[in-house]
């Protein structure tokens, strides 16, 4: 049977065979999009809008990218989102894509619910009461300023000196200046102890770059929290999609095996149901994660800078494992089902519906070295995990439990990586992997300062297009 989804493919095969590159009398120049995540989407949709022929080529038989919500197997009404998580409401372009689509809001974390920290065989609770007795060799002046006080004064006033930038799209020089070191030698420079910087970076892999993990901080400042599309987030991909599907502007199933350029135009090599062709037009956007793109320029004139970068830029490794739970049980004792932690499982969060009493998910986030652990065993060996590390510090847990899904973003080959890592020194390549080489383009959250969100991807598509529009 067809479905939808294979109708407008096998309807966009056949509006865009190679007879239909043939440029018409007075046609605008034409983009070719390789990469249906939401950045390439984002590129084609606005560059549509002005008149332009684009078209994307999408590997996959989906469009979304790192994008991504998992439904089947599931309770109905459960979702899990494997990628993009939270929109805070200072992502202004996100948000008004929301707003153009009619897709809804809701809080991404709601109720006056305390966190949790797993520290050493114990759980311990913030948000409510006084600091808790950290079981940690700390300096008395560290105990007396507790997480936040330790946060703020040594974190803080390099946030506020970065907050100047406003939304400039450029990575704000103060966090350039501490771009040299790693999280821990940042922190060991300022003078914390071990067992400080242990309790400050509790859930997080101090090996990044001090940069990176400012710009990850400056990027989530928000004024009244995060929030996510109800439904599920795929649904603004999705929209997008719809609009370019309906002009057969998307074709799924396609390939690309290499990108190239000449004084004239740029094309993009595919492979299709075993045949391989050549997309031609005036420009060639590549909304590709480098971590899959690698290959694919050696036609391309790019400048040895460009190929360096694409060369050698790594994506963090992200894992997600989601657990279906009967009742969301922790609420019914004050918690929020969030916790950071120094079990294989980093991070918990929680997604569901607001009375404690309807199923609900928690859900385990592992990002970078700390994934280590989890990538040599197989799904089933993750979840069993992922439900001893939460019995832990939400106990309760196995008593609840009744599925699971998992998401390895390493293991996707069409991404290869959940999001770009910059290592101390790397910061100054964002302008390098945004930068144009010649009728060859590139977006990306890779190519933004807002790099991991869905801002990051939708910034550097209007980038793309007031570049091929000027």
């Amino acid at each position: 049977m067809m479905n939808r989804r294979n109708f407008l493919t096998a309807a966009a095969a056949a509006a865009f065979a190679p007879a239909s590159f043939v440029r018409a009398a007075g046609a605008q120049r034409r983009v070719i999009v390789v990469g249906g995540g939401l950045a390439g989407l984002s590129c084609a949709y606005e560059l549509r809008k002005l008149g332009f022929e684009a078209i994307v080529l999408e590997g996959q038989g989906r469009a979304g990218g790192r994008v991504q919500t998992l439904r089947e197997g599931l309770d109905p009404g459960l979702i899990a989102e494997a990628g993009g998580t939270r929109i805070p409401d200072t992502h202004k372009m996100t948000l008004d894509y929301v707003r153009e689509f009619g897709l809804s809001l809701e809080p991404f974390k709601d109720g006056d619910f305390a966190d949790v920290m797993h520290l050493r065989g114990k759980n311990y609770v913030r948000g409510h009461g006084p600091e808790p007795v950290w079981p940690l060799q700390l300096t008395a002046e560290e105990r007396s300023l507790g997480v936040a006080g330790m946060a703020k004064r040594h974190l803080g006033e390099l946030l506020m000196a970065a907050k100047g930038s406003g939304d400039s799209a450029n990575v704000p020089a103060a966090i350039l200046q501490q771009d040299r070191f790693t999280l821990q030698e940042y922190l060991e420079k300022q003078g914390l102890s071990h067992d400080a910087i242990e309790l400050l970076t509790l859930g997080a892999d101090t090996s990044v770059g001090m940069g990176l993990a400012m710009l990850i901080s400056l990027n989530e400042q928000v004024t009244k929290g995060y929030f996510h599309i109800r439904g599920g987030n795929d649904q603004l991909p999705d929209a997008l999609a719809k609009q370019l599907e309906t002009i057969g502007a998307i074709r799924y199933g396609c390939r690309v095996t290499s990108v190239g350029q000449n004084d004239t135009g740029a094309w993009a090599v595919l492979e299709r149901g075993g045949e391989q062709e050549t997309v031609r037009g005036d420009y060639v956007v590549s909304a590709l994660p480098f971590s899959v793109a690698r290959n694919l320029f050696a036609d391309a004139r790019l400048s040895m800078e460009k190929q360096r970068v694409i060369r050698e830029l790594q994506y963090w490794p992200v894992d997600k494992v989601f657990l279906q739970m009967q009742r969301q049980f922790w609420k019914t004792e004050g918690l929020s089902g969030f916790a950071n932690t120094d079990l294989t499982s980093n991070k918990f969060w929680s997604l569901g519906p607001e009375s404690p009493d309807k199923r609900g998910l928690l859900l385990s986030y592992v990002v970078g070295k700390n994934t280590a652990k989890l990538s040599v065993m197989d799904a089933e060996g993750r979840v069993r995990q992922t439900l001893a590390d939460a019995e832990v510090v939400f106990p309760g847990a196995q008593k609840n439990f009744e599925a699971a899904r998992t998401k390895s973003w390493s293991e996707d080959p069409w991404q290869r990586g959940g999001l770009s890592r910059f290592d101390p020194g790397q910061l100054s390549w964002i302008p390098i992997n945004a930068r144009r080489e010649g009728r060859i383009l590139f977006a990306g959250e890779h190519t933004s300062r807002w790099n991991g969100w869905m801002q990051g991807a939708i910034e550097s598509a209007r980038r793309v297009v007031s570049e091929i529009s000027a």
